[in-house]
């Protein structure tokens, strides 16, 4: 009887933990899970919650990275939605998706942007997007935007930038809560952005047609103001 062969050992990316840091983009350590070893990771370990232990990962090149996200990105990013959801339904042109609805734009890289969406007439089965044939996108979204955390660096939302340009993605928007600005990539390029303040109006392009929104208002404070009871001195 034949002895079934032996798996394949994983062939690890990187040769040192410098190499495997500048492919991510030079995020702190802590985001990096170490097992499984760097550049083994696989679509299915994004998915696994006994390697990720409820962390909400994305796959790069085999590299398993934390998604941050605070309380505060999470409300921004949930009411920015609402907005473009509700903007979206009235004329039906496609579905969004949150930020657990990721995307697999190469065969090792996943991603998990804040917000996603796709616009119906970018698909040959728009019917395949209410049923998907597995957990992730597999074509590029029309729109991604990402809320940006204290833990994102530079390189590496640039590094996603020019993944999400090589994918497809038409339009990318990265809101940054600190400094109360979005900016607007064309196709995920640094050619054409935009840079938009609170004195500015966020618009969806080509995307989403007719769809408009003061930047103000995405980092307006939304408790109401305090009113004195009655009675009370």
């Amino acid at each position: 009887m034949a002895t079934a062969p032996a798996p394949a050992t994983p062939v690890v990316r990187f040769r040192t933990l410098d190499e495997a840091l500048e492919r991510v983009g030079n995020v702190p350590a802590h985001r990096i899970l170490t097992q499984p070893p760097l550049g083994t990771g696989t679509v299915l370990d994004v998915l696994d919650s006994s390697v990720t232990h409820g962390r909400g990962v994305e796959l790069v090149d085999g590299i398993l990275v934390e998604k941050p996200i605070g309380a505060d990105e999470d409300s921004i990013a949930f009411w920015l939605g609402a907005q473009l959801f509700g903007f979206a339904s009235r004329e039906n042109l496609g579905k969004f998706f949150g930020s657990q609805g990721g995307s697999r734009l190469f065969p090792n890289i996943v991603r998990m942007p804040d917000l996603s969406f796709i616009r119906w007439d970018s698909v040959d089965d728009p019917a395949e997007l209410d049923v998907l044939p597995g957990p992730f996108l597999h074509v590029a979204p029309d729109l991604v935007v990402e809320v940006l955390s204290e833990s994102n660096t530079p390189r590496e939302m640039q590094i996603k930038l020019g993944e999400y340009a090589a994918a497809g993605v038409k339009l990318v928007w990265y809101v940054d809560p600190d400094a109360k600005t979005v900016t607007v990539y064309p196709k995920g390029r640094e050619r054409g952005k935009k840079v938009l303040g609170e004195t500015d109006t966020l618009d969806g392009g080509k995307v989403l047609p007719g769809f408009a929104l003061p930047v103000a208002d995405i980092f307006a404070p939304r408790a109401p103001k305090a009113t004195k009871k009655k009675g009370k001195k």
